[in-house]
Formats: C-alpha cells, sequence, structure tokens
C-alpha cells in the first residue's frame, strides 16, 4: 500500500538509479515497519520547478520547495517518531543514489485510514494487525 511519488527534474535520473532508489526505498519502508515488499510502489515522475502534487492520501496538493520530492502516501496508525523515521531513511538514500546534496530532497509521508485501501482484494488492516498470512507469500527478493 505505501506509495512513493519521486518528483524530479526532467531527465535528472538514469533508469539504473530510478531501479535502486525503488529497491531502496522498499528496503527502508519493509524494514522500518514490517510491511511486505511486495506492497510498496515507487513512482517518478519528471516535472518542472513550482509544481503542485495533488496529495492522494490528504487533501489539497502538495507544493515542493526542492527540485527533488518524495511524496509518501501510507496507511495511517504509525507513531509519528515511526513515520519522520522512515521519511528520513527515504530522503537520505534519496540523495546518495542520486547524487544531490540533500538540500535539494524534502517530502512529506500523508495517510489515509487502512480501511479506504485495498490490496489484492482485501482491505488493509490497521498497522500491527495484519495476520501471519500476509507475510507467507509477500517476500520478494531484493
Amino acid at each position: 500500500m505505501p506509495v512513493y511519488r519521486c518528483v524530479i527534474p526532467e531527465g535528472s535520473l538514469t533508469y539504473d538509479q530510478r531501479a535502486e532508489i525503488a529497491t531502496a526505498f522498499t528496503d527502508v519502508h519493509c524494514g522500518l515497519s514490517a510491511a511486505p515488499r511486495n506492497f510498496v510502489q515507487v513512482v517518478f515522475l519528471e516535472a518542472t520547478a513550482g509544481f503542485e502534487l495533488p496529495d492522494t492520501h490528504g487533501s489539497g496538493t502538495i507544493k515542493a520547495d526542492t527540485p527533488y520530492f518524495v511524496a509518501g502516501g501510507n496507511r495511517g496508525g504509525r507513531p509519528p517518531e515511526l513515520k519522520a523515521k522512515i521519511l528520513a531513511g527515504l530522503l537520505k538514500r534519496f540523495s546518495a543514489i542520486a547524487g544531490v546534496p540533500t538540500n535539494q530532497v524534502s517530502g512529506r509521508i500523508s495517510e489515509a485510514p487502512a480501511s479506504w485501501t485495498m490490496e489484492a482484494g482485501k482491505v488493509l488492516p490497521e498497522p500491527g494487525e495484519e495476520p501471519a498470512e500476509w507475510y507467507e507469500h509477500a517476500a520478494v527478493s531484493g
């Protein structure tokens, strides 16, 4: 269910960098939340300066203040400290892989109730209430 939209300047990242960032984001998110790896979605959007992005897990739009921006959309219900740790890990890895200074990358994670989202045809449980079978077939080598 986690969706990370990476807004980047046109032509700024290679396919290999994008693939590496997607894997890194999966590692960060799953390493801190224990979510199944196959739930993490990473999308790259090329945009010009001053872009606005619809907030898929909130309301209104997101305005970026840096050339590179990570707009996360996750299930609500996790402690704010965990959400901040996930975002910090994403931004750090993005900066390192993209080869851009940390002050050129920012982001935010918006949340929506778990019951608003489905994966594999099932309404998502609240964080921490996932049944064991969630993890039986979720492993994706990385």
